[in-house]
């Protein structure tokens, strides 16, 4: 008991001796600031004995602070109420959820976990006072059970009551006083185990926490935090009554957030100036590129896949018209490769060092589990409420989507409004709702035999490629970027991936020694640092620094495209429009690629921190925009092949079969068309067996032709 009978006076101590500057910017800054945040190990080094009980006993100790913190606000003059926070605990009082049990109870515990749901925000009791409807006496009781309110059982004669016992036939009723009770912000919260800390075969564990005060409305589902708790038992409720079982429910008593978003990430004025500095580098773009992933080695054509992601992590601006619409901001990425080119590497990546990054497999994941799912709510008496999915959780960050060819058609198809839009409309459960889905995706598909074919350097029609991948065309076209990665054999490339991969690998600590807490996490080591060597002693920033860069400049700059910049794109999308202008059937670029163009020329600007999209910048964003196009089909690039998953010539091929059976039909719909008829006629304008009937099977599929018996065909219209 240490430290409790005279924790006014030591809190009061500390607080005067270390926090004065920190109570005064408190009292000026009330109430967008709401409390007071100290981190454990300073208490412990001002008093270890002090901050040994505030573990055992945090209850009544943190009372004394928050106490005692008023106290001191008060006597400079100002009537505020605000909280104070502890933080930062030691490594000992780490505890997975499934671990706390009885020997937990009220002490101070910290434990990473993942925000399942989150209840509406209702106020609580904390002092009530009741009115006896007979003699009127007011008896004053302290709500300390958050599932049930406590009613006098005795009108205390003692104290000018008169005496008589709530109930029964002689007994007196209380009435509760509003006027008088003094009310505080509660939340629940349902949180969970992190899922790669759950042990083989388990399912994660799952607790239930109380919010109050300054806590109550700031957690979200599917913020990741190191929650600090103070179990605490409830009695376990059937009908029959109370039960010897206790259930576990815990107090939150602060929660520090793992994956802020780029809009709270806190940058102090040091920061900025290095910030700064290093957009002035000459070397910025290969600095930013060799950042990410450096595990991953960049070789060729990875390199601009990697430069691509750093352009998505920056964005483009996000713009609100004077008509109500809206343009996204955020730039789409397609990987499509072979197995073992470091797709979900890169996605994992991504996923991490984006704020309100996530991660999702599409063999795993429903429609559902993308956009929301209707749920029967605990928290909301049983009513259905709406539980977020991977693209709402998400919002203002990046989902990244592993295996995006292994969704089903149905839940696909709920990724089109969410891409373009950035919204979703719900109805379930009876509840109508509009949900935001602000976030740049990162997608990788297989292709469905293994591995790519060689169609293009063979000189063959592209677009199987786009079959092998068995996406919808549809889905395709949303996609800024589209990467072919295939597994080339370059000697000379595979030796530096050899290497590469052998040092990374030698070079890692040992999970198990890290855990065991006999090795530093190199994590933690990096995120002290702003630079670091990569493997080939090329400059590297940390991936504090590095998010701390991206928050500044998403932040702070908004680029708008210069009179020079807008010609240069202008210009390109007028010349690429005009090539092969004579073949209609070819679509070399369509309006939608411009606003890409945009997005990523506003990307590269932020790099620099410009408040202008130069032509430079447009330049670049043309390099990015040819180089993946050419990756993909070539010099002669079709962007109807995205969209209709056709190319050029199998599209030609559709259309003059139509005119063909429409000469032979003289236009009419009844008359039969022997296929016959048909190869001959297709066969003077030099179009062979194979490419004629596949078109056939086309327009049949597009219900234009049908057959009413073998070796004939009908038009439709």
């Amino acid at each position: 008991m240490v430290g409790i009978q005279d924790s006014n006076a030591r809190w009061r101590t500390l607080l005067q001796e270390q926090y004065v500057r920190e109570i005064q910017v408190l009292a000026s800054s009330w109430p967008k600031q709401s409390g007071l945040v100290i981190n454990f190990s300073d208490i412990q080094a001002w008093d270890p004995n002090f901050a040994q009980s505030l573990i055992e006993y945090p209850k009544p100790i943190l009372r004394a602070a928050t106490e005692s913190l008023r106290a001191l606000c008060a006597e400079g003059g100002s009537d505020i109420d605000p909280t104070l926070r502890i933080i930062e605990l030691p490594h000992d009082c780490k505890k997975s959820l499934r671990e706390v049990g009885s020997d937990e109870i009220g002490r101070l515990i910290s434990s990473e976990v993942v925000v399942t749901k989150v209840s509406e925000l209702k106020p609580r009791i904390y002092h009530a006072q009741f009115r006896c409807v007979i003699c009127t006496h007011i008896t004053e009781v302290a709500q300390l059970n958050e599932l049930e309110l406590i009613e006098p059982v005795q009108c205390d004669d003692l104290n000018g009551g008169c005496g008589r016992s709530a109930g029964g036939k002689d007994g007196t009723r209380f009435e509760l006083i509003h006027e008088n009770v003094t009310l505080v912000d509660n939340q629940w919260i349902e949180i969970q185990e992190l899922p790669e800390n759950v042990t083989g075969g388990a399912q994660p564990a799952r607790a239930t926490i109380l919010a109050e005060a300054d806590l109550a409305n700031v957690l979200l589902p599917g913020m990741r935090v190191t929650a600090n708790l103070v179990p605490f038992i409830r009695s376990e409720k059937t009908r029959g009554g109370k039960t010897p079982m206790f259930n576990i429910y815990h107090s939150l008593v602060s929660a520090e957030l793992e994956n802020t978003p780029f809009n709270e990430i806190e940058i102090s004025e040091e920061e900025k100036k290095q910030i700064i500095e290093i957009s002035n580098r000459a070397d910025l773009y290969e600095l930013l590129t060799n950042s990410i992933a450096p595990s991953i080695f960049g070789a060729g054509k990875l390199q601009m896949v990697k430069r691509s992601l750093v352009m998505q992590l920056f964005s483009g601006v996000a713009r609100r018209n004077a008509d109500g619409t809206r343009a996204r901001g955020d730039i789409h990425i397609l990987l499509m490769g072979d197995p073992g080119v470091a797709k979900s590497q890169l996605l994992t990546y991504m996923s991490q060092i984006s704020p309100r990054g996530k991660y999702a497999s599409g063999g795993g994941i429903s429609g559902a589990g993308l956009t929301a799912a209707a749920v029967k709510d605990a928290f909301n008496d049983g009513r259905f409420s709406l539980e977020a999915g991977i693209l709402v959780l998400a919002d203002s960050g990046l989902a990244a989507i592993d295996e995006f060819d292994k969704m089903n058609k149905d839940d696909r198809s709920k990724m089109h409004e969410a891409m373009e839009q950035q919204k979703i409309h719900i109805s379930k459960g009876g509840i109508n709702a509009t949900m935001l889905t602000r976030c740049a995706v990162l997608a990788a598909a297989n292709p469905r035999l293994g591995r790519f074919s060689h169609r293009l350097q063979a000189g063959l029609d592209i677009s199987p490629m786009f079959e092998e991948v068995d996406l919808p065309p549809a889905l395709m076209s949303r996609f800024d970027i589209i990467w072919l990665l295939r597994d080339d054999v370059i000697r000379e490339q595979d030796m530096q991936i050899a290497e590469h991969i052998l040092s990374n690998r030698s070079s890692g600590i040992s999970e198990a020694l890290i855990e065991e807490g006999r090795e530093i996490d190199p994590k933690v080591v990096d995120e002290e640092a702003t630079m670091k060597k990569g493997y080939n002693g090329e400059d590297q920033l940390t991936i504090s620094m590095f998010q701390k860069y991206i928050a500044w400049a998403k932040r702070t700059i908004h680029p708008v495209l210069t009179t020079e910049a807008q010609e240069e794109i202008t210009k390109f999308y007028l010349d690429t429009r005009m090539k092969d202008s004579d073949d209609d059937n070819s679509v070399p670029i369509t309006a939608r690629a411009l606003e890409g163009l945009v997005r990523l020329a506003e990307a590269n600007a932020r790099m620099r921190l410009s408040p202008e999209a130069t032509v430079e910048d447009a330049k670049r964003a043309l390099a990015m925009f040819r180089n993946w196009r050419y990756e993909l089909m070539g010099d002669e690039f079709d962007e109807g092949v995205i969209s209709t998953g056709r190319s050029a010539k199998k599209r030609s091929a559709e259309q003059v079969t139509l005119e063909v059976m429409k000469q032979l039909t003289g236009g009419k719909r009844d008359v039969d068309v022997p296929a016959g008829d048909i190869l001959n006629e297709m066969a003077r304008q030099d179009f062979d067996e194979y490419e004629v009937e596949e078109a056939l099977v086309q327009l049949s599929n597009r219900s234009q032709v049908y057959t009413p018996g073998a070796g004939r065909w009908r038009l439709v219209n």
